[in-house]
C-alpha cells in the first residue's frame, strides 16, 4: 500500500508547489517582493524534489538499502538547496521594508551560505549510509542557525515597527523552521520522528508561501477593477 499511496502524495504535493511558484512568477508583474515568494516556492519544490524522487524510486524498485547512492545524492542536493531558502527569505524581508543594502550583513549571509554548502559536501556527512552522521548534521547546521537568528532579529524589528501581522506570522514560521532543518540531530535512530519534522518543515514553509499568495491574490483581484 505504501508503494502506491506515498508516491501519489509526493507527486500531488510537488505539482502543487510548482504551480504555486508559477502563479507568483506570472502574476507578480515586476513586484520583486512577490517574485521572491515565487522563488521561495520553486526553491522549496526543487529541494523536496531532490529528496522525494530518489525515495519514490527506491520504494517502487528494490528498496531504500539498495538505492543508497541515489538517495545520498538526493540528500546532498536537498541540504544545499534548503540553504538558499534562508537567503530568499532574507531578500523578501529586505524588499518588504525597502531596506537599504547592508553590505556587511549581506556578506555575512553569503559567507554563511558558502560555509554551509562546503560542510554539506564533506565526506564525513556519510550521505550514502543508511543513517548519515548525526554529529556532522549538527556541525553543518551551525551556519544555517546563525543565518536563522539574524533573519529572526531583522523580521522581529521591522514587523514590530510596521505592525506587520503577516510578517509576525512569518517570524513565528522561521522560528519553527530552524529546529526542523536537521532532524537527524535529535532523532538519528527514529525515522518516524525524522519524517514528522520534515513534514513540519514543509508545512511551515508552505504557510509562509500562502501568506504571500493571499496578499498577491488580493492585489490581483483589485487590479481587475
Amino acid at each position: 500500500m505504501q508503494k502506491i499511496i506515498e508516491p501519489i502524495i509526493h507527486i500531488l504535493y510537488l505539482t502543487y508547489i510548482f504551480l504555486m511558484g508559477s502563479y507568483f512568477l506570472r502574476n507578480a508583474l515586476g513586484n520583486k517582493l512577490y517574485k521572491g515568494f515565487g522563488y521561495l516556492a520553486v526553491t522549496l519544490g526543487l529541494a523536496d524534489l531532490c529528496y522525494l524522487i530518489p525515495r519514490m524510486y527506491a520504494l517502487l524498485t528494490t528498496g531504500i538499502e539498495d538505492n543508497l547512492k541515489f538517495i545520498g545524492w538526493g540528500r546532498i542536493l536537498n541540504s544545499i538547496i534548503i540553504t538558499f531558502l534562508f537567503i530568499i527569505l532574507y531578500e523578501i524581508t529586505n524588499k518588504r521594508y525597502s531596506r537599504k543594502d547592508n553590505v556587511p550583513l549581506n556578506k555575512t549571509f553569503y559567507f554563511l551560505t558558502i560555509m554551509r554548502i562546503v560542510l554539506c559536501l564533506m565526506p564525513p556527512n556519510n550521505w550514502f549510509e543508511m543513517i548519515p552522521n548525526s554529529i556532522f548534521a549538527l556541525i553543518r547546521f551551525i551556519p544555517l542557525a546563525l543565518m536563522g537568528v539574524l533573519l529572526l532579529l531583522i523580521i522581529f524589528i521591522h514587523s514590530k515597527m510596521h505592525r506587520d501581522v503577516h510578517f509576525q506570522i512569518i517570524l513565528l514560521g522561521v522560528f519553527l523552521l530552524l529546529p526542523t532543518i536537521e532532524p537527524l540531530i535529535y532523532f538519528k535512530d527514529s525515522s518516524t520522528f525524522i519524517i514528522a519534522l520534515t513534514i513540519l518543515r514543509t508545512v511551515t514553509l508552505n504557510i509562509i508561501i500562502l501568506l504571500g499568495f493571499k496578499e498577491l491574490r488580493k492585489i490581483t483581484e483589485l487590479s481587475r477593477y
